[in-house]
């Protein structure tokens, strides 16, 4: 309560402002298993295929998840998550095993219970924490700038001290990273990959393949973009459109002209410097702060704890008609923005 409160006293604040080297490759495949000690996933990483949920893991932070994943009985669903388009008012416990038919979001404190899976292009973000027994199975990448620490075996090149990897590494026999090694920005886990119990996830802004960011949008260092990482922050010199994994650290700016695909989440740190259009449902994972001059479209779904020109909602609300944002208007974790939205520069995610 005090974290969300946090949130929203920071949001009525700028509401008033705004008023090693390469490996060689042997041909034998094997699963790779980590040794004891927290793996650092330090940039977005993409799930290339059904990545299984071997014990129980803690939702760090607002967490994507793709359609086609599986949430098992007994995983915990915290309020302020989106699972299937329905706001989770309340922290549930699922009785029984959910599939994800639509992009949804975990919200931090959450659980995902063993024997759930993650399917394909669901990202990690910086952050992430894969715990001791995580194994990566065959055809895992390992990208450029991940630091292997001593101790570490990776395709049976042993390390003696940190190093930290000059071209991606492709995963294809018996590897072992110890303790502090971190895995960087455009790293793969492939399907078949297991994250052992007590792991913890996090996403980032989440651009859905149909968007087009706009020509001096900024991809903040640890950000993907096209399934391309970025390691010290990229202005696009070009509207861009989204064909393949992207996902925005923390610090990023979404340029005026835009287009946000459904599927997309807003979940880090994020500036909309220009008007941007919704070309689907888009959700929001953390506090927004919507500027003066935006349009939320019919079907947004406000979630409890959401400002509305200046009005508090005290229960999740859909809006039956589009709404012009003229005054204070704060959207809480686990809203909604409904296809045809329009958000105005200084739109903000906090």
């Amino acid at each position: 309560m005090s974290t969300k409160i946090g949130k929203l006293a920071a949001a009525f604040f700028m509401a008033g402002l705004l008023c090693l080297s390469q490996f060689p490759v042997p041909v034998q495949a094997q699963s790779v298993a980590l040794v004891s000690g927290a793996i650092t996933i330090a940039g977005a990483t993409t799930i290339s295929g059904s990545t299984v949920v071997a014990g129980a893991i803690n939702v760090a932070g607002a967490t994507v998840v793709s359609a086609g994943s599986v949430l098992e009985a007994g995983s915990v669903i915290e309020a302020g998550s989106i699972v299937n388009g329905e706001a989770v008012a309340s922290s549930t416990v699922l009785a029984s095993a959910t599939t994800v038919t639509s992009t949804s979001i975990l919200a931090a404190s959450s659980t995902v219970a063993a024997g759930s899976t993650f399917a394909s292009s669901t990202m990690l973000a910086a952050g992430t924490t894969l715990a001791a027994g995580t194994s990566f199975e065959a055809g895992s990448e390992l990208a450029a700038g991940s630091v292997i620490t001593a101790g570490s075996v990776v395709n049976g090149t042993t390390f003696s001290s940190a190093t930290t990897l000059s071209s991606a590494v492709v995963v294809s026999q018996s590897t072992s990273l110890a303790a502090g090694s971190t895995i960087a920005a455009g790293s793969v886990l492939a399907s078949g990959t297991a994250i052992a119990a007590g792991s913890a996830v996090v996403s980032a802004t989440t651009i859905a393949q149909g968007s087009v960011l706009a020509q001096g949008s900024f991809a903040a260092s640890a950000s993907v973009v096209n399934a391309v990482a970025v390691s010290s922050g990229e202005t696009l010199a070009a509207n861009t459109a989204i064909v393949a994994s992207t996902s925005l650290a923390g610090g990023s700016v979404i340029a005026a002209g835009s287009t946000l695909a459904a599927g997309s989440a807003l979940v880090s740190s994020t500036t909309i410097a220009g008007t941007t259009f919704a070309g689907g449902s888009v959700a929001v994972a953390n506090t927004a702060v919507v500027a003066s001059g935006s349009t939320l479209a019919a079907g947004t779904v406000v979630a409890a704890g959401s400002i509305v020109n200046g009005a508090s909602i005290a229960s999740a609300t859909t809006l039956s008609a589009a709404t012009v944002v003229s005054g204070s208007t704060v959207l809480a974790s686990g809203s909604t923005i409904a296809a045809s939205s329009v958000l105005a520069a200084s739109t903000i995610v906090i």
